[in-house]
């Protein structure tokens, strides 16, 4: 791994070497000339699908991070992009199964090959059906936006719970580029080293013509330890490369095209057993028979990994007509495989009663066509949209687990805790749309929005399961679960559609005022199990769930420009919605329409700069979430609890400096608090993760004109001790933990 490692940063670091004689004297980067002027700069989103519009004209709760804003902060996961994001949680179990819930509204594990998140993943407009399968990492980045609430209008696969955009940086017609080189280490068990680059260059190929060529690389060693196996996990080594033309043949006609592939893999994770203290445990037994107490020390028999590959090709033509209106098209493919193995409860048997492993095999192909025509000018604007969208996802679920509990012979409980077991999905989804929104400046001050959007949805479902001969246990009775004594191979389809409304009144008090009021309805469609116990369940579909959300806010700046404070207040009704349980009996998780949900909560955002060399800023929400009607796969009453994943306060605050040391050198500095309060892991809010806070800082020292900057950072500086996902079994929970501490170098030179 070190000498593939160093043959790549030898090429990064040779990039600007090579350029730097052919390129005019390299400008002053923003963060350089923020210096001149306190007054905040203006954001500018595409959250609408009409161009860019500025942040504080946009009627709808998005959060922004702009590219300086994710290089200074280091942001390279999503994680990173929840904790500095209001009723934003992020969580991961394995690398194809990502937890991204907004506002209390997520899809836990997408299992199940017909399974769609609530939270939409989007690049360059592009919708990601598999967030963890089939996204590049993120990286040369031009911004990212964090829409909130259903996007059932503009968007282009309906989501019900919000959008997150990835905003790739553009190709320039003039030429500029940046390298930088990272040498970092956890703070665990003496050290364990990180290694990091990038690298851009961009400029004009021709008169009409400009490129960009970005590419990254990303090692670490491993936090965590299998004692059992002697081997290191949580590694990582992953690089990606994004390639992209614009092409301008004349005035009114723009073309873009852009290519990306990334290659990640790593050695697996850790998983540490722990007691429910809520339930009398039964999964680990016996605690004391754990040989360490040490959190990121796994105890499993099981080797685990993790590999995945992506690729993406877009094409976007922008035709401006002579009468005003824009013409867009926008094509895409997009593919994503995964590989990967975890140990679901990381303690062999015994002292537990099965030491459980589970494998994952998924692939994704999308074909998507979206063609819209826009007016962003006049007293009249309005969008309206064909979309096309073909996901085709094959997933293989391997399960496999031992147990002492086999002594017991054919029949008992030790055949459904020691076997293994296959399941095989394939689901093609074909969704249509026709899509409208119309804003409409009745009078001087006031706008009104109508829009809306009808969804077609086409799917296609196979699953088959199979109990396979596991070493010499070949006189089973029982599969292990959840599969049980019943085997199938069966295919199934079925289609919704559903309009999903938009209505919303602006008022522009001022040029620095803009108070809002909409009510939109998002969908998500429906599908079937992933890992059922019987042939009915697998033949058996659950629906799409669907919500209103309402929503009343405020955009406002004050004391000339140098104080910007946005606030949102909402409340979501949800019908049908779709909950993830965990079935003891049949140890899988199942989705079942089993409840409706209230939501309600308040959000703020403010930036401001006291003077100009220093920016301050605070975001936060408070939800108030409960199911209603709600009554679990066990009969259990469970109307009430708080939604899962869903902290009641997050908050997020931190400053920013720049200062002159001399004429020629410029001194720069960063600090940021993120926290969140405690937040049950599941609907039966038994097991909860307790509040925490990460400290992250960077100061650094650079050249006032900007050619090169050399910063130390650090991340999670109080050596937070938290758990990024639970599996909750017999009133143990099997926990997986955060990284602990880092800090690092990070040498930059632009040119």
């Amino acid at each position: 791994m070190k000498s593939e490692s160093n043959l790549f940063l030898a090429a990064l670091l040779a990039l600007p070497a090579s350029a730097g004689a052919a390129v005019p004297a390299p400008q002053p980067p923003p963060a350089a000339t923020a210096e001149k002027s306190s007054v905040l700069e203006e954001v500018l989103v595409t959250a609408r699908r009409r161009g860019e519009e500025s942040l504080q004209n946009v009627s709808i709760a998005v959060s922004v991070l702009s590219e300086d804003a994710l290089r200074e902060a280091g942001i390279v996961e999503f994680a990173e992009v929840a904790a500095r994001t209001p009723s934003f949680t992020f969580q991961e179990q394995i690398g194809n199964q990502q937890e991204v819930v907004v506002r209390g509204i997520g899809t836990l594990r997408l299992t199940g090959s017909a399974a769609e998140p609530s939270v939409g993943t989007f690049i360059d407009e592009v919708y990601v059906g598999r967030r963890g399968t089939a996204t590049p990492p993120m990286f040369d980045l031009q911004r990212v936006e964090v829409v909130r609430g259903p996007q059932g209008t503009l968007y282009g696969k309906n989501v019900v719970g919000g959008a997150v955009n990835l905003i790739t940086a553009p190709p320039s017609f003039e030429t500029s580029g940046r390298a930088s080189l990272s040498y970092g280490q956890y703070d665990v068990r003496g050290g364990q080293d990180m290694l990091g680059a990038e690298a851009y260059v961009t400029g004009g190929l021709s008169d009409t013509v400009a490129g960009r060529l970005a590419v990254q690389y990303r090692e670490h060693d491993g936090y965590s330890y299998n004692i059992v196996r002697d081997e290191v996990l949580d590694e990582y080594q992953g690089y990606a490369v994004r390639g992209s033309l614009l092409i301008q043949p004349s005035d009114r006609l723009d073309i873009r095209l852009t290519g990306d592939f990334s290659h990640n893999e790593g050695t697996g994770q850790s998983r540490k057993p722990e007691d429910d203290p809520t339930i009398p445990g039964l999964g680990a037994t016996l605690s004391g028979g754990l040989r360490s107490p040490d959190p990121r020390v796994s105890e499993s028999p099981w080797s685990q990994w993790e590999d995945r590959d992506t690729l993406g090709l877009t094409a976007r033509v922008d035709y401006r007509l002579e009468s005003g209106p824009t013409l867009t098209y926008l094509g895409a493919y997009r593919d994503g495989d995964f590989e990967g193995r975890y140990s679901l409860v990381g303690i062999t048997s015994p002292p537990s009663l099965t030491d459980a492993a589970n494998g994952q095999v998924e692939t994704y192909e999308a074909i998507t066509q979206d063609l819209r025509l826009s007016s962003a000018d006049g007293a009249l604007r309005w969008v309206a949209g064909l979309y096309y969208l073909r996901e085709e996802t094959d997933v293989i679920d391997n399960s496999i687990a031992t147990s002492f509990l086999s002594i017991l012979g054919p029949g008992s409980v030790g055949d459904i805790l020691d076997g293994e077991l296959l399941y095989e999905q394939t689901n093609v989804t074909t969704s249509y749309a026709v899509y409208g929104e119309l804003n409409w400046d009745f009078a001087e001050r006031l706008t009104l929005t109508v829009g809306g959007r009808y969804t077609w949805d086409d799917k296609d479902y196979d699953n088959r399961s199979e109990c396979l001969d596991f070493g010499a246990q070949d006189d089973f009775i029982f599969c292990v679960a959840p599969l049980g004594a019943e085997f199938w191979d069966i295919s199934t389809s079925r289609d919704w559609s559903e309009f999903t409304p938009k209505v919303g009144l602006d008022w522009r008090l001022s040029g620095d005022a803009l108070l809002y009021l909409s009510a939109a309805k998002g969908f998500k469609g429906g599908g079937w199990q992933g890992k059922p116990g019987t042939e009915a369940a697998a033949l058996a579909s659950y629906d799409p769930e669907t919500a209103w959300t309402y929503e009343a806010g405020a955009k406002t700046q004050w004391a000339d420009g140098r104080l910007r404070l946005n606030l949102a207040v909402f409340y979501t009704n949800f019908d049908d919605l779709q909950v993830e349980q965990l079935d003891d009996t049949g140890l899988t998780l199942i989705i079942d329409n089993a409840a409706s949900a209230k939501i309600k909560g308040v959000e703020l955002e403010t930036v401001f700069a006291p003077v100009p060399a220093v920016q301050l800023w605070l975001s936060g929400s408070y939800i108030d979430s409960e199911y209603e009607d709600f009554i679990d796969s066990s009969g259990a009453d469970l109307s009430g609890n708080s939604l899962a994943r869903t902290p009641e306060i997050m908050l997020n605050v931190g400053g920013s400096f720049s200062a002159s040391v001399s004429d020629s050198l410029t001194l720069r500095g960063r600090l940021e608090y993120s926290w969140q309060d405690e937040m049950p892991w599941g609907v039966e809010n038994t097991v909860y993760e307790g509040s925490y806070g990460l400290l992250d800082a960077r100061l650094s020292l650079g050249s006032s004109d900007g050619r090169w900057e050399a910063a130390l950072y650090g991340k999670n500086l109080s050596d937070e001790l938290y758990r990024v996902d639970v599996i909750p079994f017999l009133g143990d929970v099997f926990a997986r933990y955060a990284p602990p501490r880092s800090y690092g170098l990070q040498l930059t030179t632009n040119f």
